[in-house]
């Protein structure tokens, strides 16, 4: 039986949906079948106890994570608790200001009564081309005073890929180990 994992992502520019893709992209090497949804266009039909695993994946924004990221978790909280879960966190602060981007995690997974069983932050990117020209300016303002790209012609991606792929590597080996506990108590006659 091939275990299964579901990924939801919520992104606004895109960077978040990359990352997700990526990480589904690894467990499918790792032989595991991989079901990936955007949180605000998710199947009526969806259940979570189908599923070995589930990763979540949303982008920071003015300080919150995408709201149908926000009620999805706080309303299936109960049931992610109960499985293997993670969350990611796409960020501009995760590079240069980790704590900062804790508090992010932090402040979405306290409102929503979710524990998963692991957190990771990854930083985004700058859509100059994808922004309106209020939140493009802005946001060349902020980097200009930190130091980073101003070139509001083109995107910068700033996702740190190889730790992405470190990552979704951990991931498969933390979500098969439920997987084989279950299968030795099954073999072992002590199975639910």
């Amino acid at each position: 039986m091939v275990s299964s994992i579901l990924i939801i992502y919520g992104s606004t520019y895109g960077q978040t949906e990359r990352i997700a893709r990526r990480i589904g992209e690894r467990f499918r090497q790792a032989g595991y079948a991989v079901d990936i949804h955007r949180g605000d266009r998710l199947p009526e039909n969806l259940t979570l106890e189908t599923y070995s695993g589930v990763v979540i994946a949303a982008s920071v924004l003015a300080g919150y994570h995408q709201r149908y990221i926000r009620s999805f978790v706080r309303f299936h909280a109960a049931r992610l608790n109960r499985l293997a879960t993670a969350f990611i966190s796409v960020c501009g602060s995760a590079g240069s200001d980790p704590a900062q981007a804790s508090i992010y995690i932090e402040r979405l997974l306290e409102e929503s009564g979710w524990r998963p069983t692991i957190t990771r932050s990854f930083t985004g990117g700058v859509a100059y081309t994808k922004y309106s020209w209020p939140i493009r300016w802005v946001l060349k303002r902020i980097n200009r005073r930190k130091g980073l790209p101003t070139d509001t012609s083109r995107d910068w991606d700033f996702t740190e890929w190889q730790e992405v792929d470190a990552f979704a590597r951990a991931l498969t080996a933390l979500f098969a180990a439920p997987i084989r506990h279950q299968a030795q108590l099954a073999s072992a006659g002590g199975g639910e």
